[in-house]
């Protein structure tokens, strides 16, 4: 009976504390520094506080601009990458793919529909969108190639990748090979034949997978 009510008291305290904390955390500030304590301070010590503030904006501006900075050089990178993939220039059997859909049914315009047939060209690391067209509708679907799995139908906005057909390699790629999809993603494919056909790379024949 004891420990219990010394566990109760404890769990008590803690969730007293965690509120405290909370509410410490909201309270206004001036300057990083809370509000009653602002009020106390001299003037000199409010001309620290300030400097002091200013001076850790600064180091925070300075980290995401240097970051920043990073994420697009990297990105560049990235792009430049599967750009000399797509003209043949690095890359080996199986960074680059020739994917194309036909029959089955998508849903365009708020509807599931029939659809025109589609091929497009992924390299390895590529994300980006194709056009999907019906009669009078058409829409967009995000697709993706990475280290071996390709991915359609990706949700439009963020990184999740819930819902999309995930297709990992295959060998019967490296000559073409055909399958039925389905997916869940914004355009839920249905019974979609998917045919995926490795590219082969000039010079390059080394095969990734």
């Amino acid at each position: 009976m004891t420990m219990t009510r010394s566990v109760a008291r404890f769990a008590l305290i803690s969730a007293v504390l965690g509120l405290a904390l909370m509410l410490a955390a909201c309270a206004p500030r001036i300057y990083g520094v809370p509000e009653e304590h602002w009020e106390q301070m001299s003037e000199s010590e409010r001309q620290e506080a300030m400097r002091a503030w200013e001076s850790v904006q600064k180091e925070r501006e300075q980290t995401r601009r240097e970051q920043q900075k990073i994420e697009a050089r990297e990105r560049a990178e990235r792009q430049a990458r599967i750009d000399r993939i797509h003209r043949g220039e690095e890359g080996h059997f199986g960074d680059l793919i020739r994917v194309s859909l036909e029959r089955g049914r998508m849903r365009i315009g708020g509807r599931e529909r029939r659809y025109a047939p589609l091929a497009f060209t992924l390299a390895d690391g590529e994300t980006r969108t194709v056009e999907v067209h019906s009669e009078r509708r058409s829409g967009e679907m995000k697709v993706a190639y990475r280290e071996g799995l390709l991915l359609l139908d990706l949700p439009s906005r963020g990184r999740n990748e819930y819902g999309a057909a995930r297709l990992p390699w295959r060998s019967g790629w490296r000559r073409g090979e055909t399958r039925r999809v389905d997916s869940d993603g914004p355009l839920e494919l249905r019974n979609v034949r998917v045919h995926v056909e490795a590219v082969p790379l000039p010079g390059h024949g080394a095969r990734r997978f």
